[in-house]
């Protein structure tokens, strides 16, 4: 074997051996198992986790924490570990669980993304049909902010409705109170003085910056609306829908569910999962961002940001669902706002009121009793129950399909620049049913078929 074959061979092994070292996989496992009530309300705040939940036939909570990382050494692979911030706390009533980062893990020359470092910038609705009547509104400065009651509120509100639930985590404290023998208990320490020592405020101080700020807002606004009568309002028409549209590009590419940084050149994949059995009649309380979200059936509240929600069945909940893609098998009783879901698919809908901005949303089959109000988007009904009841829809510069086919109905309008297109009038069944469905809308297009 002459010199350069042997260099040649060398190289290769090295970047092989190189590459497997690169790809190699570590990973982490906790376990959490909590003795709760039958109905026990779950929490769960999390960013970038696949939350997985089934039930079981037992009175307890049990969650499976895992989190991988590929393509470090073992040594980084541990910085990661130590950065999750992975929690679970529980009465019976409640359990509180926590998936989370904690800032960058210190490797060095690197600029890194971690959970909590969000662009979460919101842009308001365009609404073109009065634009040309642009008013600055006056805005009402005669406020006052009682400091005396900051102290005062948070006694009279801890216990209401029965529950205690209050945390306090600085550098210096960690404390967790979930029931009223704990907040009496804590009331009777100097960390308690410490909070209130923590919470008076300055009231001169702060009294005259809000007083100096409104009389700066109110010298702005002057000059705003001054200005306003000078300005071009096609120009700035056309300028805000070529923002709108690309502010909605660069949020859903940034709500992507890849699970992966760059680091010197190097892909590194981070994946972190909560596997959560929970018993039959438990409730939910969401706060996740960046994640891929499953539930069985149940009752959700909260907020589901930026990931995937998929849920079987959902009852008498009210869920916001802000760019995501939606999978939901049947909605009843409940209130959902989603916000640019450009996705949302939905098989059964009953007894709900579903409120979308800037969404495409597809409705297999509208059972009972549904409100439906749609701002800038797509709403698509494929089915009506034969004695769906009532139905109302109320659209905003927006385009609405319903799927009537041999199903009767009555019809009421209150549209407003509306192009309507009604085939469904012509069912010789419709003067003796008792379906009503009521349209009211502007600036929008409707079939109805």
């Amino acid at each position: 074997m002459n010199n350069k074959s042997y260099k040649l061979y060398l190289t290769l092994f090295c970047l092989g051996f190189i590459s497997i070292v690169s790809a190699q996989k570590f990973d982490k496992k906790y376990t959490e198992t909590f003795k709760t009530n039958k109905d026990v309300q779950v929490v769960i705040d999390a960013s970038n986790t696949d939350i997985d939940v089934t039930t079981w036939n037992k009175n307890e909570v049990q969650i499976n924490a895992y989190i991988e990382v590929e393509g470090v050494s073992k040594e980084e692979a541990e910085k990661y570990f130590n950065n999750w911030q992975f929690e679970a706390l529980s009465n019976k009533r409640k359990v509180n669980i926590l998936s989370k980062g904690q800032g960058p893990a210190g490797f060095k020359n690197n600029f890194v993304f971690f959970d909590d470092m969000d662009f979460d910038f919101e842009m308001p609705d365009i609404d073109f049909s009065s634009f040309e009547t642009i008013v600055l509104p006056e805005m009402n400065f005669d406020f006052d902010f009682n400091f005396d009651n900051i102290l005062i509120d948070i006694d009279e509100n801890m216990g209401k409705n029965g529950k205690y639930d209050f945390r306090w985590k600085d550098d210096d404290h960690d404390i967790v109170i979930t029931s009223k023998e704990e907040w009496e208990a804590f009331k009777k320490t100097k960390e308690y003085k410490q909070l209130k020592e923590k919470l008076n405020i300055d009231k001169e101080k702060m009294r005259k910056e809000i007083a100096e700020s409104k009389e700066k807002v109110k010298i702005e606004m002057k000059k705003a609306n001054e200005e306003l009568k000078k300005i071009d309002k096609q120009k700035i028409k056309n300028e805000l829908a070529k923002a709108k549209a690309e502010l909605k590009k660069l949020k859903m590419n940034f709500s992507s569910d890849k699970n992966e940084i760059i680091i010197n050149g190097k892909t590194v994949k981070i994946k972190k999962r909560l596997e959560i059995k929970v018993p039959k009649k438990a409730t939910f309380d969401l706060n996740t961002r960046h994640c891929r979200v499953k539930l069985p059936n149940t009752v959700a509240i909260g907020k589901v940001k930026y990931g995937t929600f998929i849920a079987n069945n959902l009852i008498d909940g009210e869920l916001a669902i802000d760019y995501s893609k939606v999978t939901i098998n049947d909605l009843n009783a409940c209130t959902l706002f989603l916000n640019n879901v450009t996705d949302a698919k939905i098989a059964s809908v009953t007894n709900t009121t579903l409120s979308n901005n800037s969404s495409s949303v597809n409705v297999a089959n509208v059972n009972e009793d549904v409100i439906v109000t749609d701002k800038f988007g797509l709403f698509t009904v494929e089915n009506f129950n034969p004695n769906f009841g009532n139905f109302i829809i109320n659209l905003s510069q927006s385009e609405a399909i319903l799927l009537l086919k041999d199903v009767p109905s009555k019809f009421k309008y209150g549209v407003n620049r509306v192009k309507l297109n009604n085939k469904a009038t012509k069912n010789p069944l419709n003067a003796t049913t008792t379906n009503f469905i009521k349209v009211n809308g502007e600036y929008s297009t409707i079939t109805i078929k």
